[in-house]
């Protein structure tokens, strides 16, 4: 039983301990009430009140200073001044409210961080969701003293893990080399002697062939059957569409926003490429700055090139569920016309997708800058060589069936033909030579030429015509007396 005299020491020494139980020396412990009414607790460590803002204190709350005012006690304060200058003592008020209309009691302050769902994924085994895992620590650390080890591995799970990837999906492409030819001509400036950097949409087929294209062995009734492991996938490039509008002038780096568009804003362009049995297989673009230098583990594609490349691809692969990710780019050094193939690594198109490579208008570097820390080697990092994000394929020669009989190009840089294509076309149509005649209309970018002239139904006939006759139906296939007696007409013009 504890006697009247010992009472009185016995409740200074339970102030003393209450008092250290709500006052630790990890420092002391603000009070905030958020602008939707409700109640927040936030420690300060010891000797943090010095340096650290009210800036700084609310940044977890994601506070709006231009549509809201806070206040310490009844005064209005400046968020920039330190907690010291503030006179924040420990159990201090801080009150936010919101110049605007108060959001609704059940809306989450958290809502504005939240980030918005994607409905489709390229590679939804490797996509991530750090801002959803970053919401939720951030809501922890805000109703609570710190992190927990489940949010720090939550956090670690929710990062992209960039490492090489051995194989594409791609085995080997054939580029055609009539078409790569006539690329590299039409970066050459004759007037003032420079090299312009030039885009440009790889359409053809995607086929099935042996691995090892040696002559076989003859077989026998006991020998094993043919395996499917003895087949590979390639890529065959049989015509190169240059969209209209990349400037005419000199510079080190295309029109990035053209590139990236090539697949979403052409429509028609992918409309005739289907009719003719063709679709998008990859990009090429070009450069001027020497990309190898004195790094021989260095490649010539860089976060701008990584970026349109997996834009395009992601295009296709929202279409084409089966051949979507196969998709090849080709890098040409635009003073030489050395041409190099590569495939974009699965993570490499997933993280753009997910809006994770940090790119600036007008500017290429080696080094992937991301938005968060992603693990390479085991280390977290927001730096990426690019040479993670490349997969090397090899290219082989071919002739492309729709890549025209010469290299010269049959249309103008702006699409339109050329006057030397017209003359051509007309000669063909009055000798009534039809198999010169479609034998000169294996072009796509002719094609495409004509069908900005005729109507749709006459254009549709024309490519129906001119895919026959690519296949080797020569006999009997050829252009109806009406719809030559209309190209002749709209060629005279």
């Amino acid at each position: 039983m504890i006697s009247s005299t010992q009472l009185p020491s016995i409740l200074i020494l339970l102030a003393i301990t209450l008092a250290a139980a709500v006052s630790p020396d990890k420092g002391m412990i603000l009070r905030i009430r958020l602008s939707d009414g409700s109640m927040e607790k936030v420690q300060v460590p010891r000797g943090a009140e010095e340096s650290m803002t009210l800036s700084d204190l609310l940044n977890p709350f994601q506070v709006d200073e231009e549509s809201s005012t806070v206040q310490f006690g009844s005064d209005k304060i400046d968020p920039k001044k330190t907690l010291s200058e503030l006179g924040a003592k420990h159990g201090s008020m801080i009150t936010i409210q919101s110049t605007n209309s108060k959001p609704k009691p059940t809306e989450s302050r958290f809502a504005k961080m939240k980030p918005a769902k994607r409905e489709w994924d390229p590679f939804p085994d490797l996509a991530r969701d750090h801002g959803t895992a970053l919401l939720k620590v951030k809501t922890r650390r805000a109703s609570s003293n710190g992190m927990s080890y489940d949010d720090i591995s939550r956090l670690q799970s929710s990062l992209h893990v960039v490492e090489p990837q051995p194989e594409g999906k791609l085995k080997r492409v054939y580029m055609c080399a009539r078409s790569a030819e006539r690329f590299h001509a039409n970066g050459l400036l004759k007037k003032t002697g420079g090299v312009q950097c030039r885009v440009g949409l790889l359409l053809g087929t995607i086929q099935k062939e042996r691995v090892d294209k040696k002559p076989r062995k003859a077989r026998t009734s006991l020998s094993s059957q043919t395996s499917d492991a003895e087949f590979c996938t390639v890529a065959k490039v049989q015509a190169v569409w240059e969209p209209s509008g990349q400037t005419t002038s000199s510079g080190k780096i295309y029109d990035d926003s053209i590139a990236s568009s090539m697949l979403s804003k052409n429509s028609r362009v992918l409309a005739i490429a289907e009719k003719l049995g063709l679709q998008p297989v990859g990009w090429i673009f070009s450069h001027v700055d020497d990309r190898h230098g004195d790094d021989e583990d260095s490649l010539p594609v860089y976060d701008m090139d990584l970026s349109c490349g997996s834009q395009l691809q992601i295009s296709k692969m929202r279409n084409d569920s089966e051949d979507g990710s196969k998709f090849v780019t080709l890098s040409m050094d635009a003073n030489i016309g050395a041409t190099e193939a590569f495939q974009l690594s699965d993570i490499c198109v997933q993280m753009v997708h997910e809006s994770m490579i940090v790119t600036k208008p007008g500017t290429s570097k080696k080094q992937i800058t991301t938005h968060h820390p992603v693990v390479v080697d085991g280390r977290e990092t927001t730096q990426v060589d690019s040479v993670l994000c490349l997969v090397n394929t090899a290219m082989l020669s071919h002739t492309g069936t729709f890549s025209g009989k010469t290299a010269a190009g049959a249309v103008k840089k702006n699409g339109n033909l050329t006057n030397k294509t017209k003359k051509t076309l007309l000669k063909l149509l009055e000798d009534g030579k039809d198999s010169k005649l479609l034998e000169e209309l294996c072009d796509f970018n002719t094609i495409l030429a004509l069908d900005q002239l005729v109507t749709e139904e006459e254009s549709d006939k024309i490519c129906e015509v001119v895919w026959k006759w690519s296949r080797g139906q020569k006999q009997g296939t050829k252009l109806g007396s009406k719809l030559k007696k209309q190209l002749r007409n709209l060629l005279e013009v």
